[in-house]
């Protein structure tokens, strides 16, 4: 007999097993180096810009002015003596960022096209400078911007920022582009978007192998 409990446990590991499914397919960071950390310690000099004898640019990431753009946090190694001069008031969920005073940064990533992508960040702006901020996901390949962002930044703490495009060719460029003042980056993520068919069918498939699973087992 298969009862409604029965059919209950059967609904609850088929819940499970979905969930399993989408951790399973979660895509990992395409972004390298997307919280500015990994060579912050090498930004010495005050206030962290990005010349010598600080590295030329942050580990993985391309800057057009290297005078003007840099790394600040805690993890610098002049943050403990002279504190943080390019950070909103509050840096709450973010420990070190990039900053631009001109200029942009940017990362260069392998798409598919036709691919959904969502890229996550958390921005801000210089305590007590009003700035802007562009934020655009560039085709390499057909050079053309397949999509800009201008994100309300604010000057008292940084902030999530969503956008979410598809990719035109295999290579698409991530950029942070100073449109005036001083505007922070960090916490970058760019993940490919699953397809809601795909995951719909193998829930399907896995709902199936339960009861085929239960069927031989009554």
């Amino acid at each position: 007999m298969f009862g409604k409990t029965h059919f209950s446990i059967l609904m609850a590991s088929a819940v499970a097993s979905l969930a399993m499914l989408s951790a399973g397919n979660a895509q990992a960071n395409l972004i390298l180096n997307g919280d500015f950390s990994a060579n912050a310690s090498s930004y010495t000099n005050f206030p962290g810009y990005s010349t010598s004898p600080n590295p030329a640019s942050p580990t993985d990431w391309v800057v057009d002015t290297p005078a003007s753009e840099g790394v600040n946090g805690p993890d610098t190694g002049f943050y403990a003596v002279n504190g943080s001069p390019f950070a909103p008031a509050s840096t709450t969920g973010v420990n070190d960022f990039a900053f631009m005073q001109g200029g942009q940064i940017f990362q260069t990533v392998t798409t598919t096209a036709g691919q959904a992508y969502t890229l996550t960040y958390d921005a801000g702006a210089r305590s007590g400078t009003p700035s802007t901020l562009n934020t655009v996901a560039y085709d390499q390949v057909n050079n053309v911007a397949i999509t800009t962002q201008v994100p309300n930044i604010s000057d008292s703490n940084f902030a999530l920022f969503t956008l979410d495009f598809t990719a035109a060719s295999n290579s698409t460029t991530i950029a942070f582009q100073d449109t005036g003042g001083t505007p922070d980056v960090s916490n970058v993520s760019l993940t490919p978007v699953p397809d809601p068919a795909t995951l719909g069918l193998a829930a399907v498939g896995s709902l199936g192998l339960l009861l085929l699973k239960r069927r031989k087992a009554v």
